[in-house]
């Protein structure tokens, strides 16, 4: 019998809170990242071909939050694009984008 249960997992997306310092600047935001089953994972990690941007524009499908100079910023690829231009801040999406995709959510 095939869980029907795990069809809602398809589109799924995990919300991560994301909050660090990347050459004096703060960063903080809730990201939402797609989440992925473990063959999916595993092809990601194991194949080194990949770079931190490319992961990064994959997985992060939009955030919460973002807050530039008093200003919420709305989720686009021009703006990730930005961001990603320093390689600190893709390796830090990055390794939140995969870390996320093992983190399960207790419910009270």
């Amino acid at each position: 019998m095939k869980l029907k249960l795990l069809n809602a997992l398809q589109d799924a997306v995990i919300k991560a809170p994301l909050h660090f310092e990347f050459g004096g600047v703060t960063f903080k935001f809730t990201a939402h990242i797609k989440l992925l089953n473990t063959q999916q994972i595993d092809e990601l990690t194991s194949n080194n071909t990949k770079t931190d941007q490319q992961i990064a524009r994959e997985l992060l499908v939009g955030w919460d939050g973002f807050i530039d100079e008093g200003q919420p910023v709305t989720f686009s690829s021009d703006v990730l694009d930005q961001l990603l231009i320093y390689g600190g801040i893709a390796g830090r999406i990055t390794a939140e984008c995969i870390n996320a995709q093992y983190r399960v959510q207790e419910k009270n």
